[in-house]
């Protein structure tokens, strides 16, 4: 009403100085009944009024719940840290992993100075590579495929897990799996081929080098992979990590096929893992698999088809750059760490071997 704009009348008819006085009689009532609303709230409820103020002068209370007495556990009972808490920091001091560089298996003297200077820095299991990322064994392995896929230089895998049980150390024997470019050449059935071909699939052209892979639906690569960790066991070897249990990467993926859909790919990596552990548990050893932290963190599970924990390890080792554990590490290590399944964590730096100190360590334990 009072938004309206005033209209000036220029002749006032009897009707409209009315309507001016009923105007007036009803402003004043209005008046009278406010004031006297008014007067009733304050004696009816001056005493709600002056208890509130009251109450709003008094200091508040603290939520601080009333004390108990403090009861000491038994170090063993102590609680353990929750999973959202984890921080992953990979410049530890106290390692368990530290990785031997491949020349440190030429002789018996060079292995004895790389094993004191690895446990000089607290080390526990001097790691070396048996089987490398390109498919060459540094043992004399008596298996078909890897007679022919012999390193120059062989190890003896014997003496040096002596050499270690006398420095209080252990020896862990490193395998890559399906990360193996030599096995196709010696038995195509290992191979992943070209869609609908028999050709073996490239990781980009045989002009740029292109690299064949192995093929972890192939019963045949499996069977290798499970004969060469027998070999080792046979010799001493009791604590295992195997890396490379993944699909082949590179260039033109959509052109590989290997017999079998996803999700019988997926079973077969599936039931590869589950009975190389079974293999090792049942003559006494641990069996480790090395996983990309960026994978098990959720962000890239391509060459996995799934997020790896999902296969069932119970003992996993996340490996990463500092850069990698940077941006993937808190989560990964926390969402193994809340998993029932997995029983073991180890935080596996990669960089590790490419600093100044070429037998800096490399892994250490988390759970």
């Amino acid at each position: 009403m009072a938004n309206r704009p005033i209209k000036i009348k220029r002749n006032n008819s009897i009707s409209g100085k009315r309507r001016q006085r009923n105007t007036v009689i009803k402003k004043v009532l209005s008046l009278v009944f406010a004031l006297g609303a008014l007067l009733a709230i304050g004696f009816f409820g001056a005493p709600a009024v002056m208890e509130m103020a009251d109450n709003m002068s008094k200091p508040k209370p603290q939520n601080t719940p009333s004390p108990t007495p403090a009861v000491t556990a038994p170090v063993e009972n102590q609680p353990t840290a929750n999973p959202s808490d984890v921080q992953v920091d990979i410049t530890k001091e106290k390692f368990v992993y530290g990785a031997l560089e491949q020349s440190a298996l030429y002789s018996e003297e060079t292995f004895k100075t790389a094993v004191a200077a690895l446990k000089a820095k607290g080390v526990d299991n001097v790691v070396a590579t048996l089987k490398d990322p390109q498919g060459l064994v540094w043992f004399d392995t008596k298996t078909e495929i890897g007679s022919g896929a012999k390193a120059s230089t062989l190890a003896d895998v014997e003496r040096l897990v002596k050499i270690c049980e006398e420095n209080g150390v252990e020896f862990t024997a490193q395998l890559y799996a399906f990360h193996d470019r030599i096995a196709p050449t010696i038995n195509r059935e290992t191979a992943v081929k070209y869609k609908g071909t028999d050709m073996n699939w490239l990781d980009t052209s045989k002009e740029l080098g292109g690299k064949p892979w192995a093929n972890p639906a192939s019963s045949v690569m499996q069977q290798y992979i499970y004969d060469l960790a027998k070999e080792l066991g046979d010799m001493g070897v009791e604590h295992f990590i195997f890396s490379g249990v993944q699909l082949p990467t590179g260039y033109s993926l959509e052109m590989r096929d290997f017999g079998v859909n996803d999700a019988q790919l997926q079973a077969q990596m599936q039931g590869f893992i589950n009975t190389l552990t079974s293999k090792v548990d049942a003559v006494g050893g641990e069996a480790y698999f090395a996983f990309d932290v960026a994978a098990i963190s959720g962000s890239d599970v391509a060459k996995y088809i799934v997020a790896p924990q999902r296969y069932g390890t119970a003992n996993i080792v996340a490996a990463g750059t500092a850069e990698e554990f940077a941006l993937h590490g808190e989560t990964a290590v926390a969402s193994l760490t809340k998993d029932e399944n997995v029983e073991r964590i180890v935080v596996w730096n990669t960089d590790g071997k490419t600093e100044t100190d070429p037998q800096a360590p490399n892994g250490y334990f988390v759970k």
